[in-house]
């Protein structure tokens, strides 16, 4: 069944003109479907934001919509481009781990994109975004069979998920991203912290979880449950980034 929309999620930014080319394979091949750009800020290379950017995004979307993903270091190399169906949309990503922190959904079939008859030609050793991926999305769109898009695979790259660890006094996580704002999102969710917790990071004293960033003063460190339904590191008004030297994959301690 062709999906109802296209989201798109790519490293590409916006002063290039890589996503509106993109779109224009998708406008001249399967003119009417909608396409919503979900983030092209992903920063360039990083699997693991996208991963986990596609995680947050996916249970917010019609069921059916296809997710095509453009976080490809590997473009023009050997690794392969997977279709895959879960249980409530599609997606087409490289295989380089993108697709292994999909929230509750399971992946029931996977396909190599093998069919060149798909593609544009020539194909750009640098820009399979246009040369593959959107003309294989819309294809698909168009309500092409998926078996003509290659063989079925059983496996797919997969990035290990950061669990927390939990010790007798305190559980410990780790930085997974940052928003635009400087908040730092972690790998803890409300339900992972002892009662009464104070979040801290690397050694410096964040606070107890609060509710809303108005429960600080302006340019006070606080915790909080994101929108993503993890722990997120913040200041109020301001940036955590900058304020902390925050990095991804810093630990983040839960403590009685």
């Amino acid at each position: 069944m062709a999906p109802p929309g296209i989201a798109l999620l790519t490293d590409f930014g916006l002063s290039d003109p890589f996503v509106g080319v993109m779109k224009g394979v998708l406008l001249a091949r399967a003119p009417g479907v909608p396409v919503v750009d979900l983030t092209h800020g992903i920063a360039p290379q990083d699997v693991r934001q996208a991963a986990f950017a596609l995680r947050q995004s996916t249970p917010h979307f019609p069921e059916g919509t296809l997710f095509v993903c453009v976080v490809d270091p590997g473009v023009g190399s050997d690794r392969r481009i997977l279709w895959a169906r879960g249980a409530r949309h599609q997606y087409l990503a490289p295989d380089n781990g993108l697709l292994s922190w999909l929230a509750g959904e399971r992946l029931r079939e996977l396909r190599a994109v093998t069919n060149a008859d798909l593609f544009l030609k020539p194909v750009s050793a640098t820009f399979h975004g246009r040369d593959v991926f959107a003309p294989v999305a819309a294809a698909l769109a168009s309500g092409l069979d998926p078996k003509r898009l290659g063989p079925r695979v059983s496996t797919l790259a997969r990035l290990p998920w950061p669990t927390p660890r939990r010790g007798r006094a305190a559980v410990r996580g780790v930085i997974l991203a940052f928003d635009r704002f400087g908040n730092a999102v972690t790998n803890l969710t409300p339900g992972d912290l002892p009662r009464g917790a104070r979040l801290r990071h690397r050694g410096a004293d964040v606070g107890p979880l609060r509710s809303h960033y108005a429960a600080v003063p302006v340019g006070g460190l606080l915790a909080l449950a994101g929108s993503s339904g993890f722990v997120e590191l913040s200041v109020r008004d301001g940036d955590f980034s900058r304020r902390a030297g925050a990095r991804t994959g810093d630990a983040v301690e839960a403590l009685r």
